[in-house]
């Protein structure tokens, strides 16, 4: 991984057990949020560096997208195509992944370099979060 020209380790940690066996949490930059949250600010000129809890019990039709810089259009129909949950809670039912974190995350992927102390701090608070509900692996999904 490159950032501002240096050449940083990527964090990796193999996995030491069978999917079946592991929590996963879904992490997304595709604007993802709930109807009954606040939006991300898509007027920002640096972007919103901020992230939206996203509880797996969540009603299919109440997920929402607001985003700027893709095209969500079909992920509008579909949020499964920028965030698959009901496909992983169809791999926990066929007994292919153990279980999906009770919480999930959002946040929008358009951040500028001023926020970038800011998005570290809330990826920070994420990890903490992810770790206290025992999570294995995460998938990060882009927009």
């Amino acid at each position: 991984m490159i950032i501002d020209n240096k050449e940083l380790p990527i964090p990796w940690k193999p996995l030491n057990k069978p999917l079946s066996d592991c929590r996963l949490a879904l992490v997304t930059t595709a604007g993802v949020h709930l109807a009954d949250q606040n939006p991300f600010d898509v007027s920002a000129t640096e972007g919103d560096a901020s992230y939206r809890l996203l509880p797996s019990n969540t009603p299919f039709n109440a997920y929402r997208i607001s985003h700027t810089h893709y095209d969500h259009s079909e992920a509008d129909k579909d949020i499964n195509c920028v965030f698959p949950v009901t496909r992983v809670q169809e791999l926990v039912k066929k007994g292919f992944l153990g279980s999906l974190a009770p919480t999930n995350f959002g946040f929008m992927g358009f951040i500028l370099k001023p926020l970038l102390e800011t998005l570290k701090t809330n990826a920070q608070q994420v990890a903490r979060k992810l770790l206290e509900q025992g999570v294995d692996a995460v998938l990060l999904t882009p927009g």
